[in-house]
């Protein structure tokens, strides 16, 4: 037991980073700061994501992006009473702002010389808070059902 609950403790960490995310990316958002509210919202779903691994599969993905395969891995293992979250549209989450696109909020477009505050308006930067927050809710909410469970078995 003292394995998951040194898990737990990471996973509580995480996931009060991504609140903190998630809470940049509004007031990037509220400043008209698009290309810095994605970013923030990025690391949201990132670190939501890795919460989840940590309370499911003890360990987590250091890269930014996760497999079809870790997302199959983790889908198999969501509680029954958790499942109407759509943990399923996270894998979609993280195809997306975390592949390819993950640099562009932060650099822009170098190759072709145009820096990410020409990129993006208010619509990409709604959609990446809204993306933030599934990922956050679905992450805290599996943490609350985790460590209810973990209280009653010690």
């Amino acid at each position: 037991m003292e394995g998951a609950s040194k898990n737990i403790e990471i996973a509580e960490s995480f996931l009060e980073r991504a609140w903190n995310k998630l809470d940049e990316a509004k007031e990037h958002l509220k400043s008209l700061h698009y290309s810095e509210s994605i970013s923030a919202s990025q690391e949201c779903i990132e670190l939501s994501i890795k919460t989840i691994f940590m309370l499911l599969q003890e360990k987590y993905s250091k890269k930014h992006g996760f497999s079809d395969e870790e997302f199959e891995a983790i889908l198999n293992t969501i509680p029954e009473n958790l499942k109407h979250l759509d943990y399923h549209k996270l894998c979609l989450y993280s195809k997306f702002w975390l592949g390819t696109f993950y640099t562009v909020p932060k650099y822009g477009l170098e190759k072709i010389g145009v820096g990410p505050e020409k990129l993006f308006e208010k619509e990409e930067a709604e959609l990446a808070l809204k993306h933030a927050n599934k990922s956050y809710h679905a992450a805290s909410q599996l943490r609350d059902y985790i460590t209810v469970s973990y209280t009653h078995l010690t």
